[in-house]
C-alpha cells in the first residue's frame, strides 16, 4: 500500500520558490536587497525582503491558506498589497512590468 501525503497549500511549491529565486537573486547580486528571509507557519509561506539600510522587512511575498499569492510592501505604517495572483508568476509580475515616466514623475 502506498500512503499518498498531500502538499500543503499553504506551501510554495518547488515552481514558486525557482520564481521567486530567478527574481530575488538578481536584486542581491546588485545590492537592492538583503537576501530574504523565509517564513512558514499553518496559515502562510512567505519570504520577507530588507533593504541593505533598513532594519524591518520592506517587501513580503506568501501564499495563504486559500493557496493565493500576495506581493505586500511595508511603508512603516502597515503592510500593503501591491500584487495579487493566482500563481506566484501572475503575482510577481508587478515587477516584470516597465515604469511608465510620467508615473515617476507624479
Amino acid at each position: 500500500m502506498c500512503l499518498i501525503i498531500p502538499f500543503p497549500v499553504t506551501r510554495f511549491t518547488p515552481g514558486d520558490v525557482a520564481c521567486w529565486s530567478r527574481l530575488a537573486e538578481d536584486k542581491v547580486r546588485r545590492g537592492l536587497w538583503q537576501p530574504h528571509r523565509r517564513v512558514s507557519s499553518r496559515d502562510n509561506d512567505s519570504f520577507l525582503v530588507s533593504f541593505p539600510d533598513a532594519e524591518r522587512p520592506v517587501f513580503k511575498f506568501e501564499r495563504d491558506r486559500s493557496g493565493t499569492y500576495r506581493l505586500s510592501f511595508n511603508d512603516r505604517r502597515g503592510w500593503h498589497p501591491i500584487g495579487v495572483g493566482a500563481t506566484a508568476e501572475e503575482c510577481l509580475a508587478v515587477w516584470d512590468q516597465p515604469r511608465r515616466r510620467d508615473a515617476a514623475a507624479s
